[in-house]
């Protein structure tokens, strides 16, 4: 049960979720050109929105 919960918290999906789609768009785009850059960068920005989520209790998109 505490697995499920980590996994579904706001920073296990930026993790898990955010972090490969941010970094396959940049690899997508050629806006970052390694692997390492672009999983780096899209670790940093899944990360803030997954701490924002985790502090406000909801993500930016859902509650006003």
């Amino acid at each position: 049960m505490q697995l499920i919960q980590i996994f579904f918290s706001p920073i296990g999906f930026a993790i898990g979720f955010l972090t490969p789609l941010l970094a396959q768009g940049l690899i997508y785009f050629d806006i970052a050109e390694n692997w390492k850059i672009a999983y780096s960068i899209g670790f940093g920005v899944s990360i803030f929105f997954g701490l924002m989520a985790q502090v406000r209790g909801s993500w930016i998109w859902l509650k006003s």
